[in-house]
């Protein structure tokens, strides 16, 4: 069970690969078959001017950079928390756990009281 009590993936992961994806799905400055990346509203160009095809090849790339950031952050992620996970460092005591971090280890809790 993956414990994400701050939605981490949602709010980085998630929403992060969506911006990367929707910087070449909505690059639409010269037509649909064709690319603007950093050249403005001016298309992605050759000698012989404007590419064709360079959209699905931008897209292509984009996919590939979302799979290349996930790679990095789970290389980097195990690389942290499967050590910590075998010295036991990565779990709290279970009576910490059953009572809950908020009010076991940060204090005080202005943030929850509701009675003002």
């Amino acid at each position: 069970k993956i414990d994400d009590p701050i939605d981490a993936f949602a709010v980085h992961g998630a929403c992060g690969a969506w911006g990367v994806l929707a910087a070449a799905f909505f690059d639409w400055g010269t037509g649909a078959d064709y690319f603007n990346g950093w050249n403005g509203w001016s298309c992605v160009s050759n000698d012989d001017g404007c590419v064709k095809g360079a959209f699905n090849q931008a897209v292509g790339a984009n996919f590939a950079e979302v799979f290349a950031i996930g790679g990095w952050t789970a290389g980097c992620s195990l690389a942290v928390f499967v050590p910590l996970r075998l010295l036991k460092l990565l779990r709290s005591d279970d009576a910490t756990q059953e009572k809950g971090m908020d009010s076991a280890k940060h204090s005080p809790t202005k943030a929850y009281s509701m009675s003002a």
